[in-house]
């Protein structure tokens, strides 16, 4: 999601604001990924897995109560493994990602790619790319732009928006006291209706991982305001790499 954003008495007598919000923002992007143990750290760590749990609203279903295991690994590629309680029912949903190959099957039966999950997996990997940082110091693709201040949990935060080529914007706000990752605001599809819909989330709780690394504890998520999925990650642990096999059917 990123588009790379004469006089010379311009420059010089001028100080142009789009300039100053980008020099802001990206100072911002570089307190933050040393808050998140520095871009050598990042760029080590591509990879990772969480163990979770928490409550999700399904559409026109409910509440349900999940279990939940994720992989990922930089660049492109994402395995969820998701246990629902539905209605005294227990719904076993296993997703993989690995670049354009995207396969899902719900208790071991395989769901029909639609555009609308094929839109929302490419949203995923794109969020989980810029949430990682370390990309958007080294890569040039990547337009860096302030996006003002907000209140994330109470807390006064600082937001960046992080554009490219053919991807959705996306927004992150830091923590202004920790600059710790607070909010990740985006666009993107609902798998189940193809409708688009404002995605934030929410980032209430850190924790250490084993690596001696910021971690996520709890977060929501919320969709066009109203709360769609809270969890508690119950492990964390940053790895250099998975093997490819995790991401394959």
């Amino acid at each position: 999601m990123s588009r790379l954003l004469v006089p010379v008495l311009s420059a010089v007598v001028l100080f142009s604001p789009a300039v100053r919000a980008d020099d802001d923002a990206r100072a911002v992007v570089e307190k933050a990924v040393k808050a998140h143990g520095g871009a050598d750290v990042l760029s080590k760590y591509q990879a990772g897995q969480s163990k979770n749990k928490g409550k999700i609203s399904i559409p026109g279903v409910g509440d349900a109560e999940f279990t939940q295991q994720t992989a990922f690994m930089m660049p492109g590629k994402f395995r969820e493994s998701m246990e629902l309680s539905v209605g005294g029912m227990t719904i076993s949903v296993e997703t993989r990602v690995n670049g354009d190959k995207v396969s899902i099957t719900a208790n071991g039966n395989d769901v029909p790619m639609t555009d609308s999950i094929k839109a929302a997996m490419k949203d995923v990997q794109h969020v989980i790319k810029v949430a990682r940082l370390s990309a958007l110091v080294k890569d040039k693709g990547y337009e860096l732009s302030s996006a003002g201040e907000a209140k994330v949990n109470d807390a006064p935060a600082v937001g960046v928006r992080v554009s490219m080529k053919d991807q959705k914007d996306v927004t992150l706000y830091f923590d202004k006291k920790t600059n710790l990752l607070a909010k990740v605001e985006h666009r993107t599809v609902d798998a189940m209706t193809g409708n688009e819909v404002t995605e934030e989330r929410i980032i209430t709780e850190y924790q250490k991982s084993p690596e001696g690394l910021p971690a996520p504890k709890k977060v929501v998520v919320k969709r066009d305001g109203k709360d769609y999925l809270t969890a508690e990650v119950l492990e964390f642990k940053f790895l250099e790499k998975l093997d490819d096999s995790e991401f394959t059917k």
